[in-house]
Parts: structure tokens; sequence; C-alpha cells
């Protein structure tokens, strides 16, 4: 009988973990594509990149949805077995937690095992993937999208204009100014140049932006000097420094590799791989408390801990994030951690739900006496 039962809640347990795991992820796939969909509306990013930035934004958030995922599952699965008077009547027959426990721990090892797949492999895989592919969309954006009858500026202090483009990129009726080097009497010295064409492109080393331009005129010199030196060309090249491409806001930690992480006494790199922890262990830490937490009394709805098993999750959310931050000011030891967040999750969920019985109890001892 234990171990029908036992396949019995494990088969809920699952389910409603799937079910739970998948309304997350398109809800967080929903979110992804809208941001990134705006970036690509805005011109930072080609649009043909916007299912592989979803996808990888996907792959590196995973490890935040399967903790939640792993909490709403256990509490809904045993939530409709407590309701049904299913775990009631096997407890009646001799089946007692201990199968409960064995149930959900036959879902949340293996979803912690992903979790951990995910925060230390796959993660900072798909970080870096992004990372690249976010640079090399704003490394190229000076070459895209540019339009007919327009002044656009190209690499560093220089602008382009143009009358017509082909298909194939070609550009025609070309106008290019750009700034020199001043001359020897501290004078500002500019070029123009004309063309009846031109092609340009982005070199692979990603530091220059290649303009070819065919038959046309240069013109240069100081604005309101005489000495300006006109030439004539049949192909001329110019070579523009690409701006640099450079991401908003602090550098990046989620991309580094795991050995650097662990060789590593910067604050910054500590709580990186600290967070990494400890999403995998608050897998296992709602996993187990989802178990006592979702047991129901008499008349309550399936749905009656739903509340409940929300407010732990935020609440270990909230502590994890605090956690990282101090870590990252060095406020808190290195080998503390965030273990602390979940020991003091543990005994706050603890206290929470033998608050209860605790009552109970001393209701009871004047009525003994």
């Amino acid at each position: 009988m234990r171990g029908i039962f036992f396949r019995h809640v494990a088969r809920e347990i699952a389910a409603q973990t799937f079910i739970i795991a998948s309304v997350l992820l398109a809800v967080l796939v929903i979110y992804q594509f809208s941001f990134v969909l705006g970036r690509a509306a805005d011109g930072q990013i080609p649009g043909g990149t916007v299912p592989q930035l979803v996808l990888l934004s996907l792959r590196t958030n995973l490890g935040v949805i399967l903790p939640f995922a792993v909490l709403l599952g256990v509490v809904m699965g045993l939530g409709r077995l407590y309701y049904d008077s299913e775990i009631t009547a096997a407890q009646a027959g001799g089946v007692g937690n201990a199968v409960l426990f064995a149930a959900a721990g036959a879902v949340v090892v293996p979803v912690a095992l992903l979790a951990a797949w995910v925060a230390f492999i796959d993660g900072p895989v798909a970080a870096r993937e992004a990372v690249a592919m976010r640079l090399e969309a704003l490394r190229t954006a000076v070459t895209r999208g540019l339009s007919p009858g327009s002044f656009r500026a190209i690499g560093e202090g220089a602008t382009l204009h143009f009358t017509a483009r082909d298909d194939d990129g070609t550009l025609h009726g070309v106008f290019v100014q750009r700034d020199l080097p001043v001359d020897a009497g501290g004078r500002d010295r500019m070029q123009v140049l004309t063309a009846q064409s031109a092609r340009f492109q982005v070199n692979a080393a990603g530091d220059a932006i290649e303009v070819e331009l065919l038959d046309g005129q240069s013109h240069e010199g100081a604005p309101g000097a005489l000495d300006w030196r006109i030439t004539t060309f049949r192909r001329q090249l110019l070579r523009l420094p690409a701006p640099q491409a450079r991401l908003p806001g602090p550098p990046r930690t989620d991309l580094i590799g795991n050995r650097e992480l662990l060789a590593s006494d910067e604050p910054r790199l500590v709580g990186e791989l600290h967070w990494r922890i400890g999403w995998v262990a608050a897998v296992l830490v709602l996993g187990f408390l989802a178990v006592p937490l979702a047991r129901l009394s008499p008349r309550k709805g399936r749905h009656a801990r739903m509340p409940w098993a929300v407010l732990l999750f935020a609440v270990h959310a909230g502590l994890l994030t605090s956690g990282k931050n101090l870590l990252e000011r060095g406020e808190t030891p290195a080998a503390l951690g965030l273990w602390w967040v979940h020991a003091l999750v543990l005994l706050l969920a603890l206290g929470l739900l033998g608050l209860p019985r605790i009552s109970t109890a001393l209701a009871r001892r004047p009525a003994a006496a």
C-alpha cells in the first residue's frame, strides 16, 4: 500500500509542478518577448535576433522559476489529496508522513539537479551568448537602418549622407564629413568627401567601419582658411573608428565561469557564487517545507495554503537578494554566504506551522487542570 500511495502522491506532485512551471515559463516568455521587442523597435538590436535573445534570457532566468514551481506544485498536489481526504484515509491505514516527504523528494531532488545545471553550467553559457549578441548589435547599430536623405553619425567624428540605396547595400550620391587632427597652428581641420557611390561594412575585428568611396572628390582643410586641398579619386577607402560597444549598467557577473568565481576573493564575485548556490538550495528548502505547509484542516479549501506559499517564496527571494547585496558590499563574511537565509526561512516557516499546535496545547492545559 505504501508503494502504491507513494507513486500516486509523487505523480500528483509532478503533474502540478509541471503545470505551474509551464505557466510561469509562458509568463516569462511573454515578458521577455515584449521587453526585447521594445529594444528592437528602438533600433538597439536587429529584429531577427529577438527569438534568440528571448530564448537566452529564458535559459538564464530559469533557475528563479524552479523553486517557485516546486513550492506551488507540492502545495497544490498535496492540497488536492488533503481536500479529497485521500491522505486522511491513507494515514488511517497506517501510512505516515514519511511517504509524503519521500514522494515530494522524488520530484524536488531532480528539479534541484536541473536548477544546479542551469545555475552552474547552462546559465553562464547563455548569459555569455546573450551579452555577445547584444554587443554585436550595439557595434553594428551605426550601419543598420540607414535611410536616404538623412544625416547619420557613423564612427567617431564622422557624418554620412546619401540620396539612394540599392538592395545590396550600395549607396549613391554620397556625402561624408569627418574631423581631422589639428594642424601645426592648432586649427581644427576637417575632410569633406563626395562620391557617386559607396559601400560600407564593419571590419572583422569590430573596431572600425570601412567605407569604400568610388568616383568622387576629397576636400581637406581648416574652416575659414584658404589652403584647402582638393583631390579627385576613382576609389578611396576610409577607416573610421567604431563607437565603443558597452552594455549599460555595472559589469555583469552571471556570465563568469565557476572556476573564476571559486578562485576569487572579490566580494562581487563571492556574492555571485553564493547567489547560484542559493537558488539551488532554495529548491530543496522550499520543496520540503511545502509538505507540512500543504496540510489542510477539515473544511478548508484545496487552495487555502496558496497565499502562504506565495508569501514564503517572496520572503525567501527577498532575503536572497538582500544577502547577495550584503556579500557584494563586503558586509557579510564570505564563509557565511547565504546559508543564513535558508536557516532563517526554515525557522520562520517551522515556527508559523507549529504556532497553531502550541496555541491549542496552551488552550487545553487549563481545561485539563
